[in-house]
């Protein structure tokens, strides 16, 4: 069985919300792109074509269920663990296309990030790590008031930390783009 930490509430609970508020944001992305979800998903070449928009609901319906398991305590730690392993799962779809070469593909995260990189892999690794957090158990040490306004700070600082990070990464791929561009000018 796997023996999870014993931590803070706060950090349990501000690594559900901030996991939470990601795949919902998440979810959301892929529900209104629908069609360029699905498109983004034969891209990986790792679903049959036949199967992309059952894999594309299928996919929504899970990330929307973790997050909703992530804001109740009695299914918290069963859905962090969800989300450590759907997260992984990501990671694995996104090395494959990465070990071929192949990174002009979106990552279809929903985030501003464009092309697939190692450093999405790093992403889903430290965002993994932050769902084991959230799926750890609890001290005894009940919530206090003052965690009513840390854990919106908390869940905030995490999601400006993310969207720094994605810009980062969006950055680094237009820059990758236009050397290539420069190069094949002469």
């Amino acid at each position: 069985m796997l023996a999870l930490p014993t931590l803070d509430p706060l950090l349990v609970v501000i690594a559900a919300g901030f996991i939470a508020l990601l795949l919902a944001r998440s979810a959301l992305h892929k529900f209104n792109e629908f069609t360029a979800f699905t498109g983004t998903l034969g891209d990986y070449r790792i679903i049959p074509n036949a199967l992309l928009a059952f894999a594309a609901v299928l996919l929504i319906a899970v990330e929307v269920a973790i997050a909703a398991g992530l804001l109740w305590s009695e299914t918290r730690t069963f859905a962090g663990l969800a989300a450590v392993v759907l997260l992984s799962v990501y990671a694995l779809a996104m090395a494959y296309p990465l070990s071929q070469g192949r990174t002009e593909i979106s990552c279809g995260c929903g985030g501003p990030t464009d092309h697939l990189s190692p450093a999405l892999l790093v992403r889903n690794a430290l965002l993994a790590l932050i769902a084991l957090i959230a799926a750890s158990q609890m001290t005894g040490r009940p919530l206090s008031w003052f965690d009513l306004f840390a854990v919106p700070l908390g869940v905030g600082t995490l999601w400006v930390l993310l969207e720094a990070a994605e810009q980062g990464l969006q950055n680094a791929a237009y820059i990758r783009a236009l050397r290539s561009r420069l190069r094949s000018e002469g």
